[in-house]
C-alpha cells in the first residue's frame, strides 16, 4: 500500500504472475505514486554493466549494520537439496543463502 508520493520497485517476479490472481499494479495503485521495474536479465549488458552495481559499498553498509541483510537461514552446499525443498514448499521464511563448504 503506497500513499501519494510513495515509491515501489518491482524487482523480478519468480514463478510468473500466477501466485497473485488478477495482479495488475497499474490499475490497482493509487494515482500519484511511483512504480519502477528492474529486470535482472539486464545485468551485465552494455546498458547496465556489473561495474555500476556498488557491491563493495553495499557490503560495507551490511558490515556496519546500516542495512539489514541477515538471511533467514544459511545452508552448506551439501544441504542445497533441503534449501530447494524449503523454498519450493513455501517454507523459506525469508532469504536463504547457500555457502560452499
Amino acid at each position: 500500500m503506497l500513499r501519494r508520493g510513495g515509491r515501489a520497485c518491482l524487482a523480478g517476479w519468480l514463478g510468473g504472475l500466477a501466485p497473485i490472481k488478477d495482479f495488475n499494479p497499474l490499475l490497482q495503485m493509487s494515482s500519484g505514486v511511483y512504480l519502477t521495474f528492474f529486470g535482472s536479465f539486464v545485468f551485465g549488458t552494455p546498458g547496465f554493466p556489473l561495474s555500476d552495481v556498488p557491491l563493495q559499498e553495499i557490503a560495507r553498509h551490511v558490515a556496519a549494520r546500516k542495512l539489514k541483510a541477515k538471511p533467514a537461514r544459511v545452508f552448506g552446499f551439501e544441504e542445497i537439496r533441503e534449501a530447494h525443498r524449503l523454498m519450493e514448499a513455501g517454507e523459506a521464511g525469508g532469504k536463504m543463502v547457500v555457502v560452499r563448504s
